[in-house]
């Protein structure tokens, strides 16, 4: 059962609160660097904070009014933004313009998760893979905007009704709880849960 967007919208911000006073620990009484808190090789924690809470809170939000029946099957949220990728491609192929460092950042890591082998057959690790990068990247906030920019895309996977298409404010709103973790220093590793992931 898909929340009420309220509802998904505070797991959100629960979440990206969670992370950024895991951040705020940096230094305490000889404790880890900020670098060292972000970084997955050596802080279990922030693995379980991105991957396991911030990266289902924002499915959450994405997945209110998603379309996930087709002809046969059913759509992903990686589907979504395989598509959404695609459209950047094709805008910039159709007309002249430079893309922008969301554009470019949020391509190359769509290309990036699909390259990897052990994440062809799932695309629930190709999702918090890709938000992993998003947070490496330190536009997130911006690849949100980015993903919801395409008219034909966003008619496609979401009803009209949905949270991330309904109103500004709401793009807004979520874009807004992700931009405080850009000023964070992540280095997370695309393929911690086929390599590392034990919990």
């Amino acid at each position: 059962i898909i929340p009420p967007p309220n509802d998904a919208l505070s797991g959100l911000q629960a979440a990206a609160r969670a992370i950024q006073a895991h951040f705020a620990s940096a230094g305490a009484q000889g404790g880890q660097s900020a670098a060292e808190l972000g970084n997955d090789a050596n802080n279990k924690e922030i693995a379980v904070l991105v991957r396991g809470q911030l990266c289902t809170a924002l499915s959450r939000v994405m997945l209110h009014g998603f379309k996930s029946f087709k002809l046969i099957g059913r759509y992903h949220i990686w589907d979504f933004v395989q598509s959404a990728s695609d459209a950047v491609h094709e805008k910039h192929s159709n007309m002249d313009g430079e893309y922008t460092d969301a554009e470019r950042s949020l391509t190359k890591a769509v290309v990036q998760v699909n390259d990897h082998e052990g994440m062809a057959t799932n695309p629930n690790i190709k999702f918090r893979s890709f938000v992993c990068q998003g947070l490496n990247d330190r536009l997130l906030h911006e690849w949100i905007h980015v993903l919801t920019r395409d008219d034909a895309t966003m008619t496609k996977f979401y009803e009209t009704w949905a949270y991330v298409r309904a109103s500004e404010s709401a793009l807004s709103m979520v874009m807004e709880t992700l931009r405080p973790l850009n000023d964070l220093p992540f280095h997370l590793s695309l393929d911690y849960e086929i390599t590392r992931w034990d919990l």
